[in-house]
């Protein structure tokens, strides 16, 4: 039962860090230090298990990646509190996460490409499922929710750098990752609950 708890308690962080996310692209460093709390139970309820160490391995390895290639503190960090989490054999935890939160990608796209219908920005038709047209006022209005030009580190990237003069703009924009994991960390929740991991069942 304390597991369980500590399972959905890990949920509910991650649902506030997205909610954060998607508001202001920025995200309260308390938010994942209360998240450390139950991440830290889980580890120590699940430590001596193998494949648990295999599926917790997993995830540090992919979030070490995903700061290697640019992504955000807050990402890397969420993914790797998402591998405390027992697996659901015979899958990691992280991927099953990442394979149910991709199911957010086509509504993203298509919330995308209708959205840029009518816009003057010149754009292929993959930037239009991968970009968003938007005005300089926009822009002003709210620049943490848009990269604009070529970004490889998102941690250095600083909107109120940027000098824009055109009067609309090509950036990049889209669903925060972190809601991707959150979604996907429900489902995961949901399978969890189910009773299909042996590892929940003799923590």
């Amino acid at each position: 039962m304390l597991q369980e708890a500590a399972v959905i308690a890990l949920g509910v962080v991650l649902a506030a860090a997205s909610w954060q996310d998607v508001r202001t692209r920025e995200i309260d460093a308390w938010i994942f230090a209360v998240g450390a709390l139950p991440a830290a139970a889980l580890i120590y309820m699940n430590f001596p298990y193998p494949f648990y160490l295999f599926s917790l391995a997993v995830s540090l390895v992919l979030a070490s990646v995903m700061r290697f290639l640019g992504s955000g503190y807050a990402d890397s960090i969420a993914m790797a509190l998402i591998g405390s989490a027992p697996p659901v054999p015979p899958f990691p935890t992280a991927f099953i996460v990442i394979l149910a939160g991709s199911v957010l990608l086509p509504v993203h796209m298509v919330h995308i490409y209708l959205a840029n219908r009518g816009k003057p920005c010149e754009m292929t038709s993959l930037e239009k499922l991968t970009h968003i047209c938007i005005s300089k006022e926009e822009f002003h209005k709210n620049p943490t929710k848009y990269i604009v030009g070529e970004v490889r580190d998102v941690e250095k990237y600083d909107p109120r750098r940027l000098e824009v003069r055109e009067q609309w703009i090509k950036a990049k924009y889209g669903l925060p990752y972190l809601l991707y994991l959150t979604v996907g960390y429900w489902i995961y929740v949901i399978l969890y609950l189910s009773g299909k991991s042996p590892v929940a069942g003799i923590a």
